[in-house]
């Protein structure tokens, strides 16, 4: 049996990004700001032993705002501004769909939005969840819903620094 793995599961918008453009729907570099502590918090977790995996609905793709690829290209500017600032994801989770998205292809309901549990599996895949020592942070009901229905801990995040939290909530309770 796979050793067990800690994990950190941090939502995108809210959590590690303030950008509110669009109603919130970014999918562009240009629109993504970093929360304060952000960058600050993957690199205490990485030292920490946690995998750290971003989950994020990115129905702006089911409704025609951006495209699957504007979605990858700011995956990969967020991994390389912390590969830069010395750390790393090691995934980022997201699902495009939505049942009332206008891009056929993406107009459906999906076990990999939240609050279904979709990504969740995805990651125990690949390591075994600690579940006991692994948590969520959102700034959504449906981020705190995911983490029940995972069977992990789940704190909302709606303050301004991601680190200061994390030291003050989650790390040391």
């Amino acid at each position: 049996m796979k050793k067990k793995t800690k994990v950190a599961f941090l939502d995108r918008d809210g959590v590690i990004n303030s950008g509110k453009i669009n109603n919130g729907y970014i999918g562009y570099a240009k629109d993504f700001k970093w929360i304060t502590g952000a960058k600050k918090t993957v690199k205490f977790l990485k030292e920490n032993n946690f995998k750290v995996v971003i989950i994020t609905n990115q129905s702006g793709v089911a409704r025609g705002y951006f495209s699957l690829r504007d979605v990858y290209k700011l995956h990969n500017y967020i991994s390389s501004e912390l590969i830069k600032f010395g750390t790393r994801v090691d995934k980022i989770f997201f699902c495009p769909y939505h049942k009332d998205g206008i891009i056929k292809k993406y107009k459906k309901k999906s076990l990999l939005r939240k609050p279904s549990t979709g990504m969740f599996h995805l990651t125990q895949k690949i390591w075994n969840v600690d579940k006991k020592n692994s948590f969520v942070i959102g700034d959504q009901k449906t981020d705190i819903e995911f983490a029940n229905k995972s069977k992990i801990k789940g704190y909302l995040f709606n303050q301004k620094d991601l680190y200061k939290f994390v030291k003050k909530k989650v790390y040391f309770s």
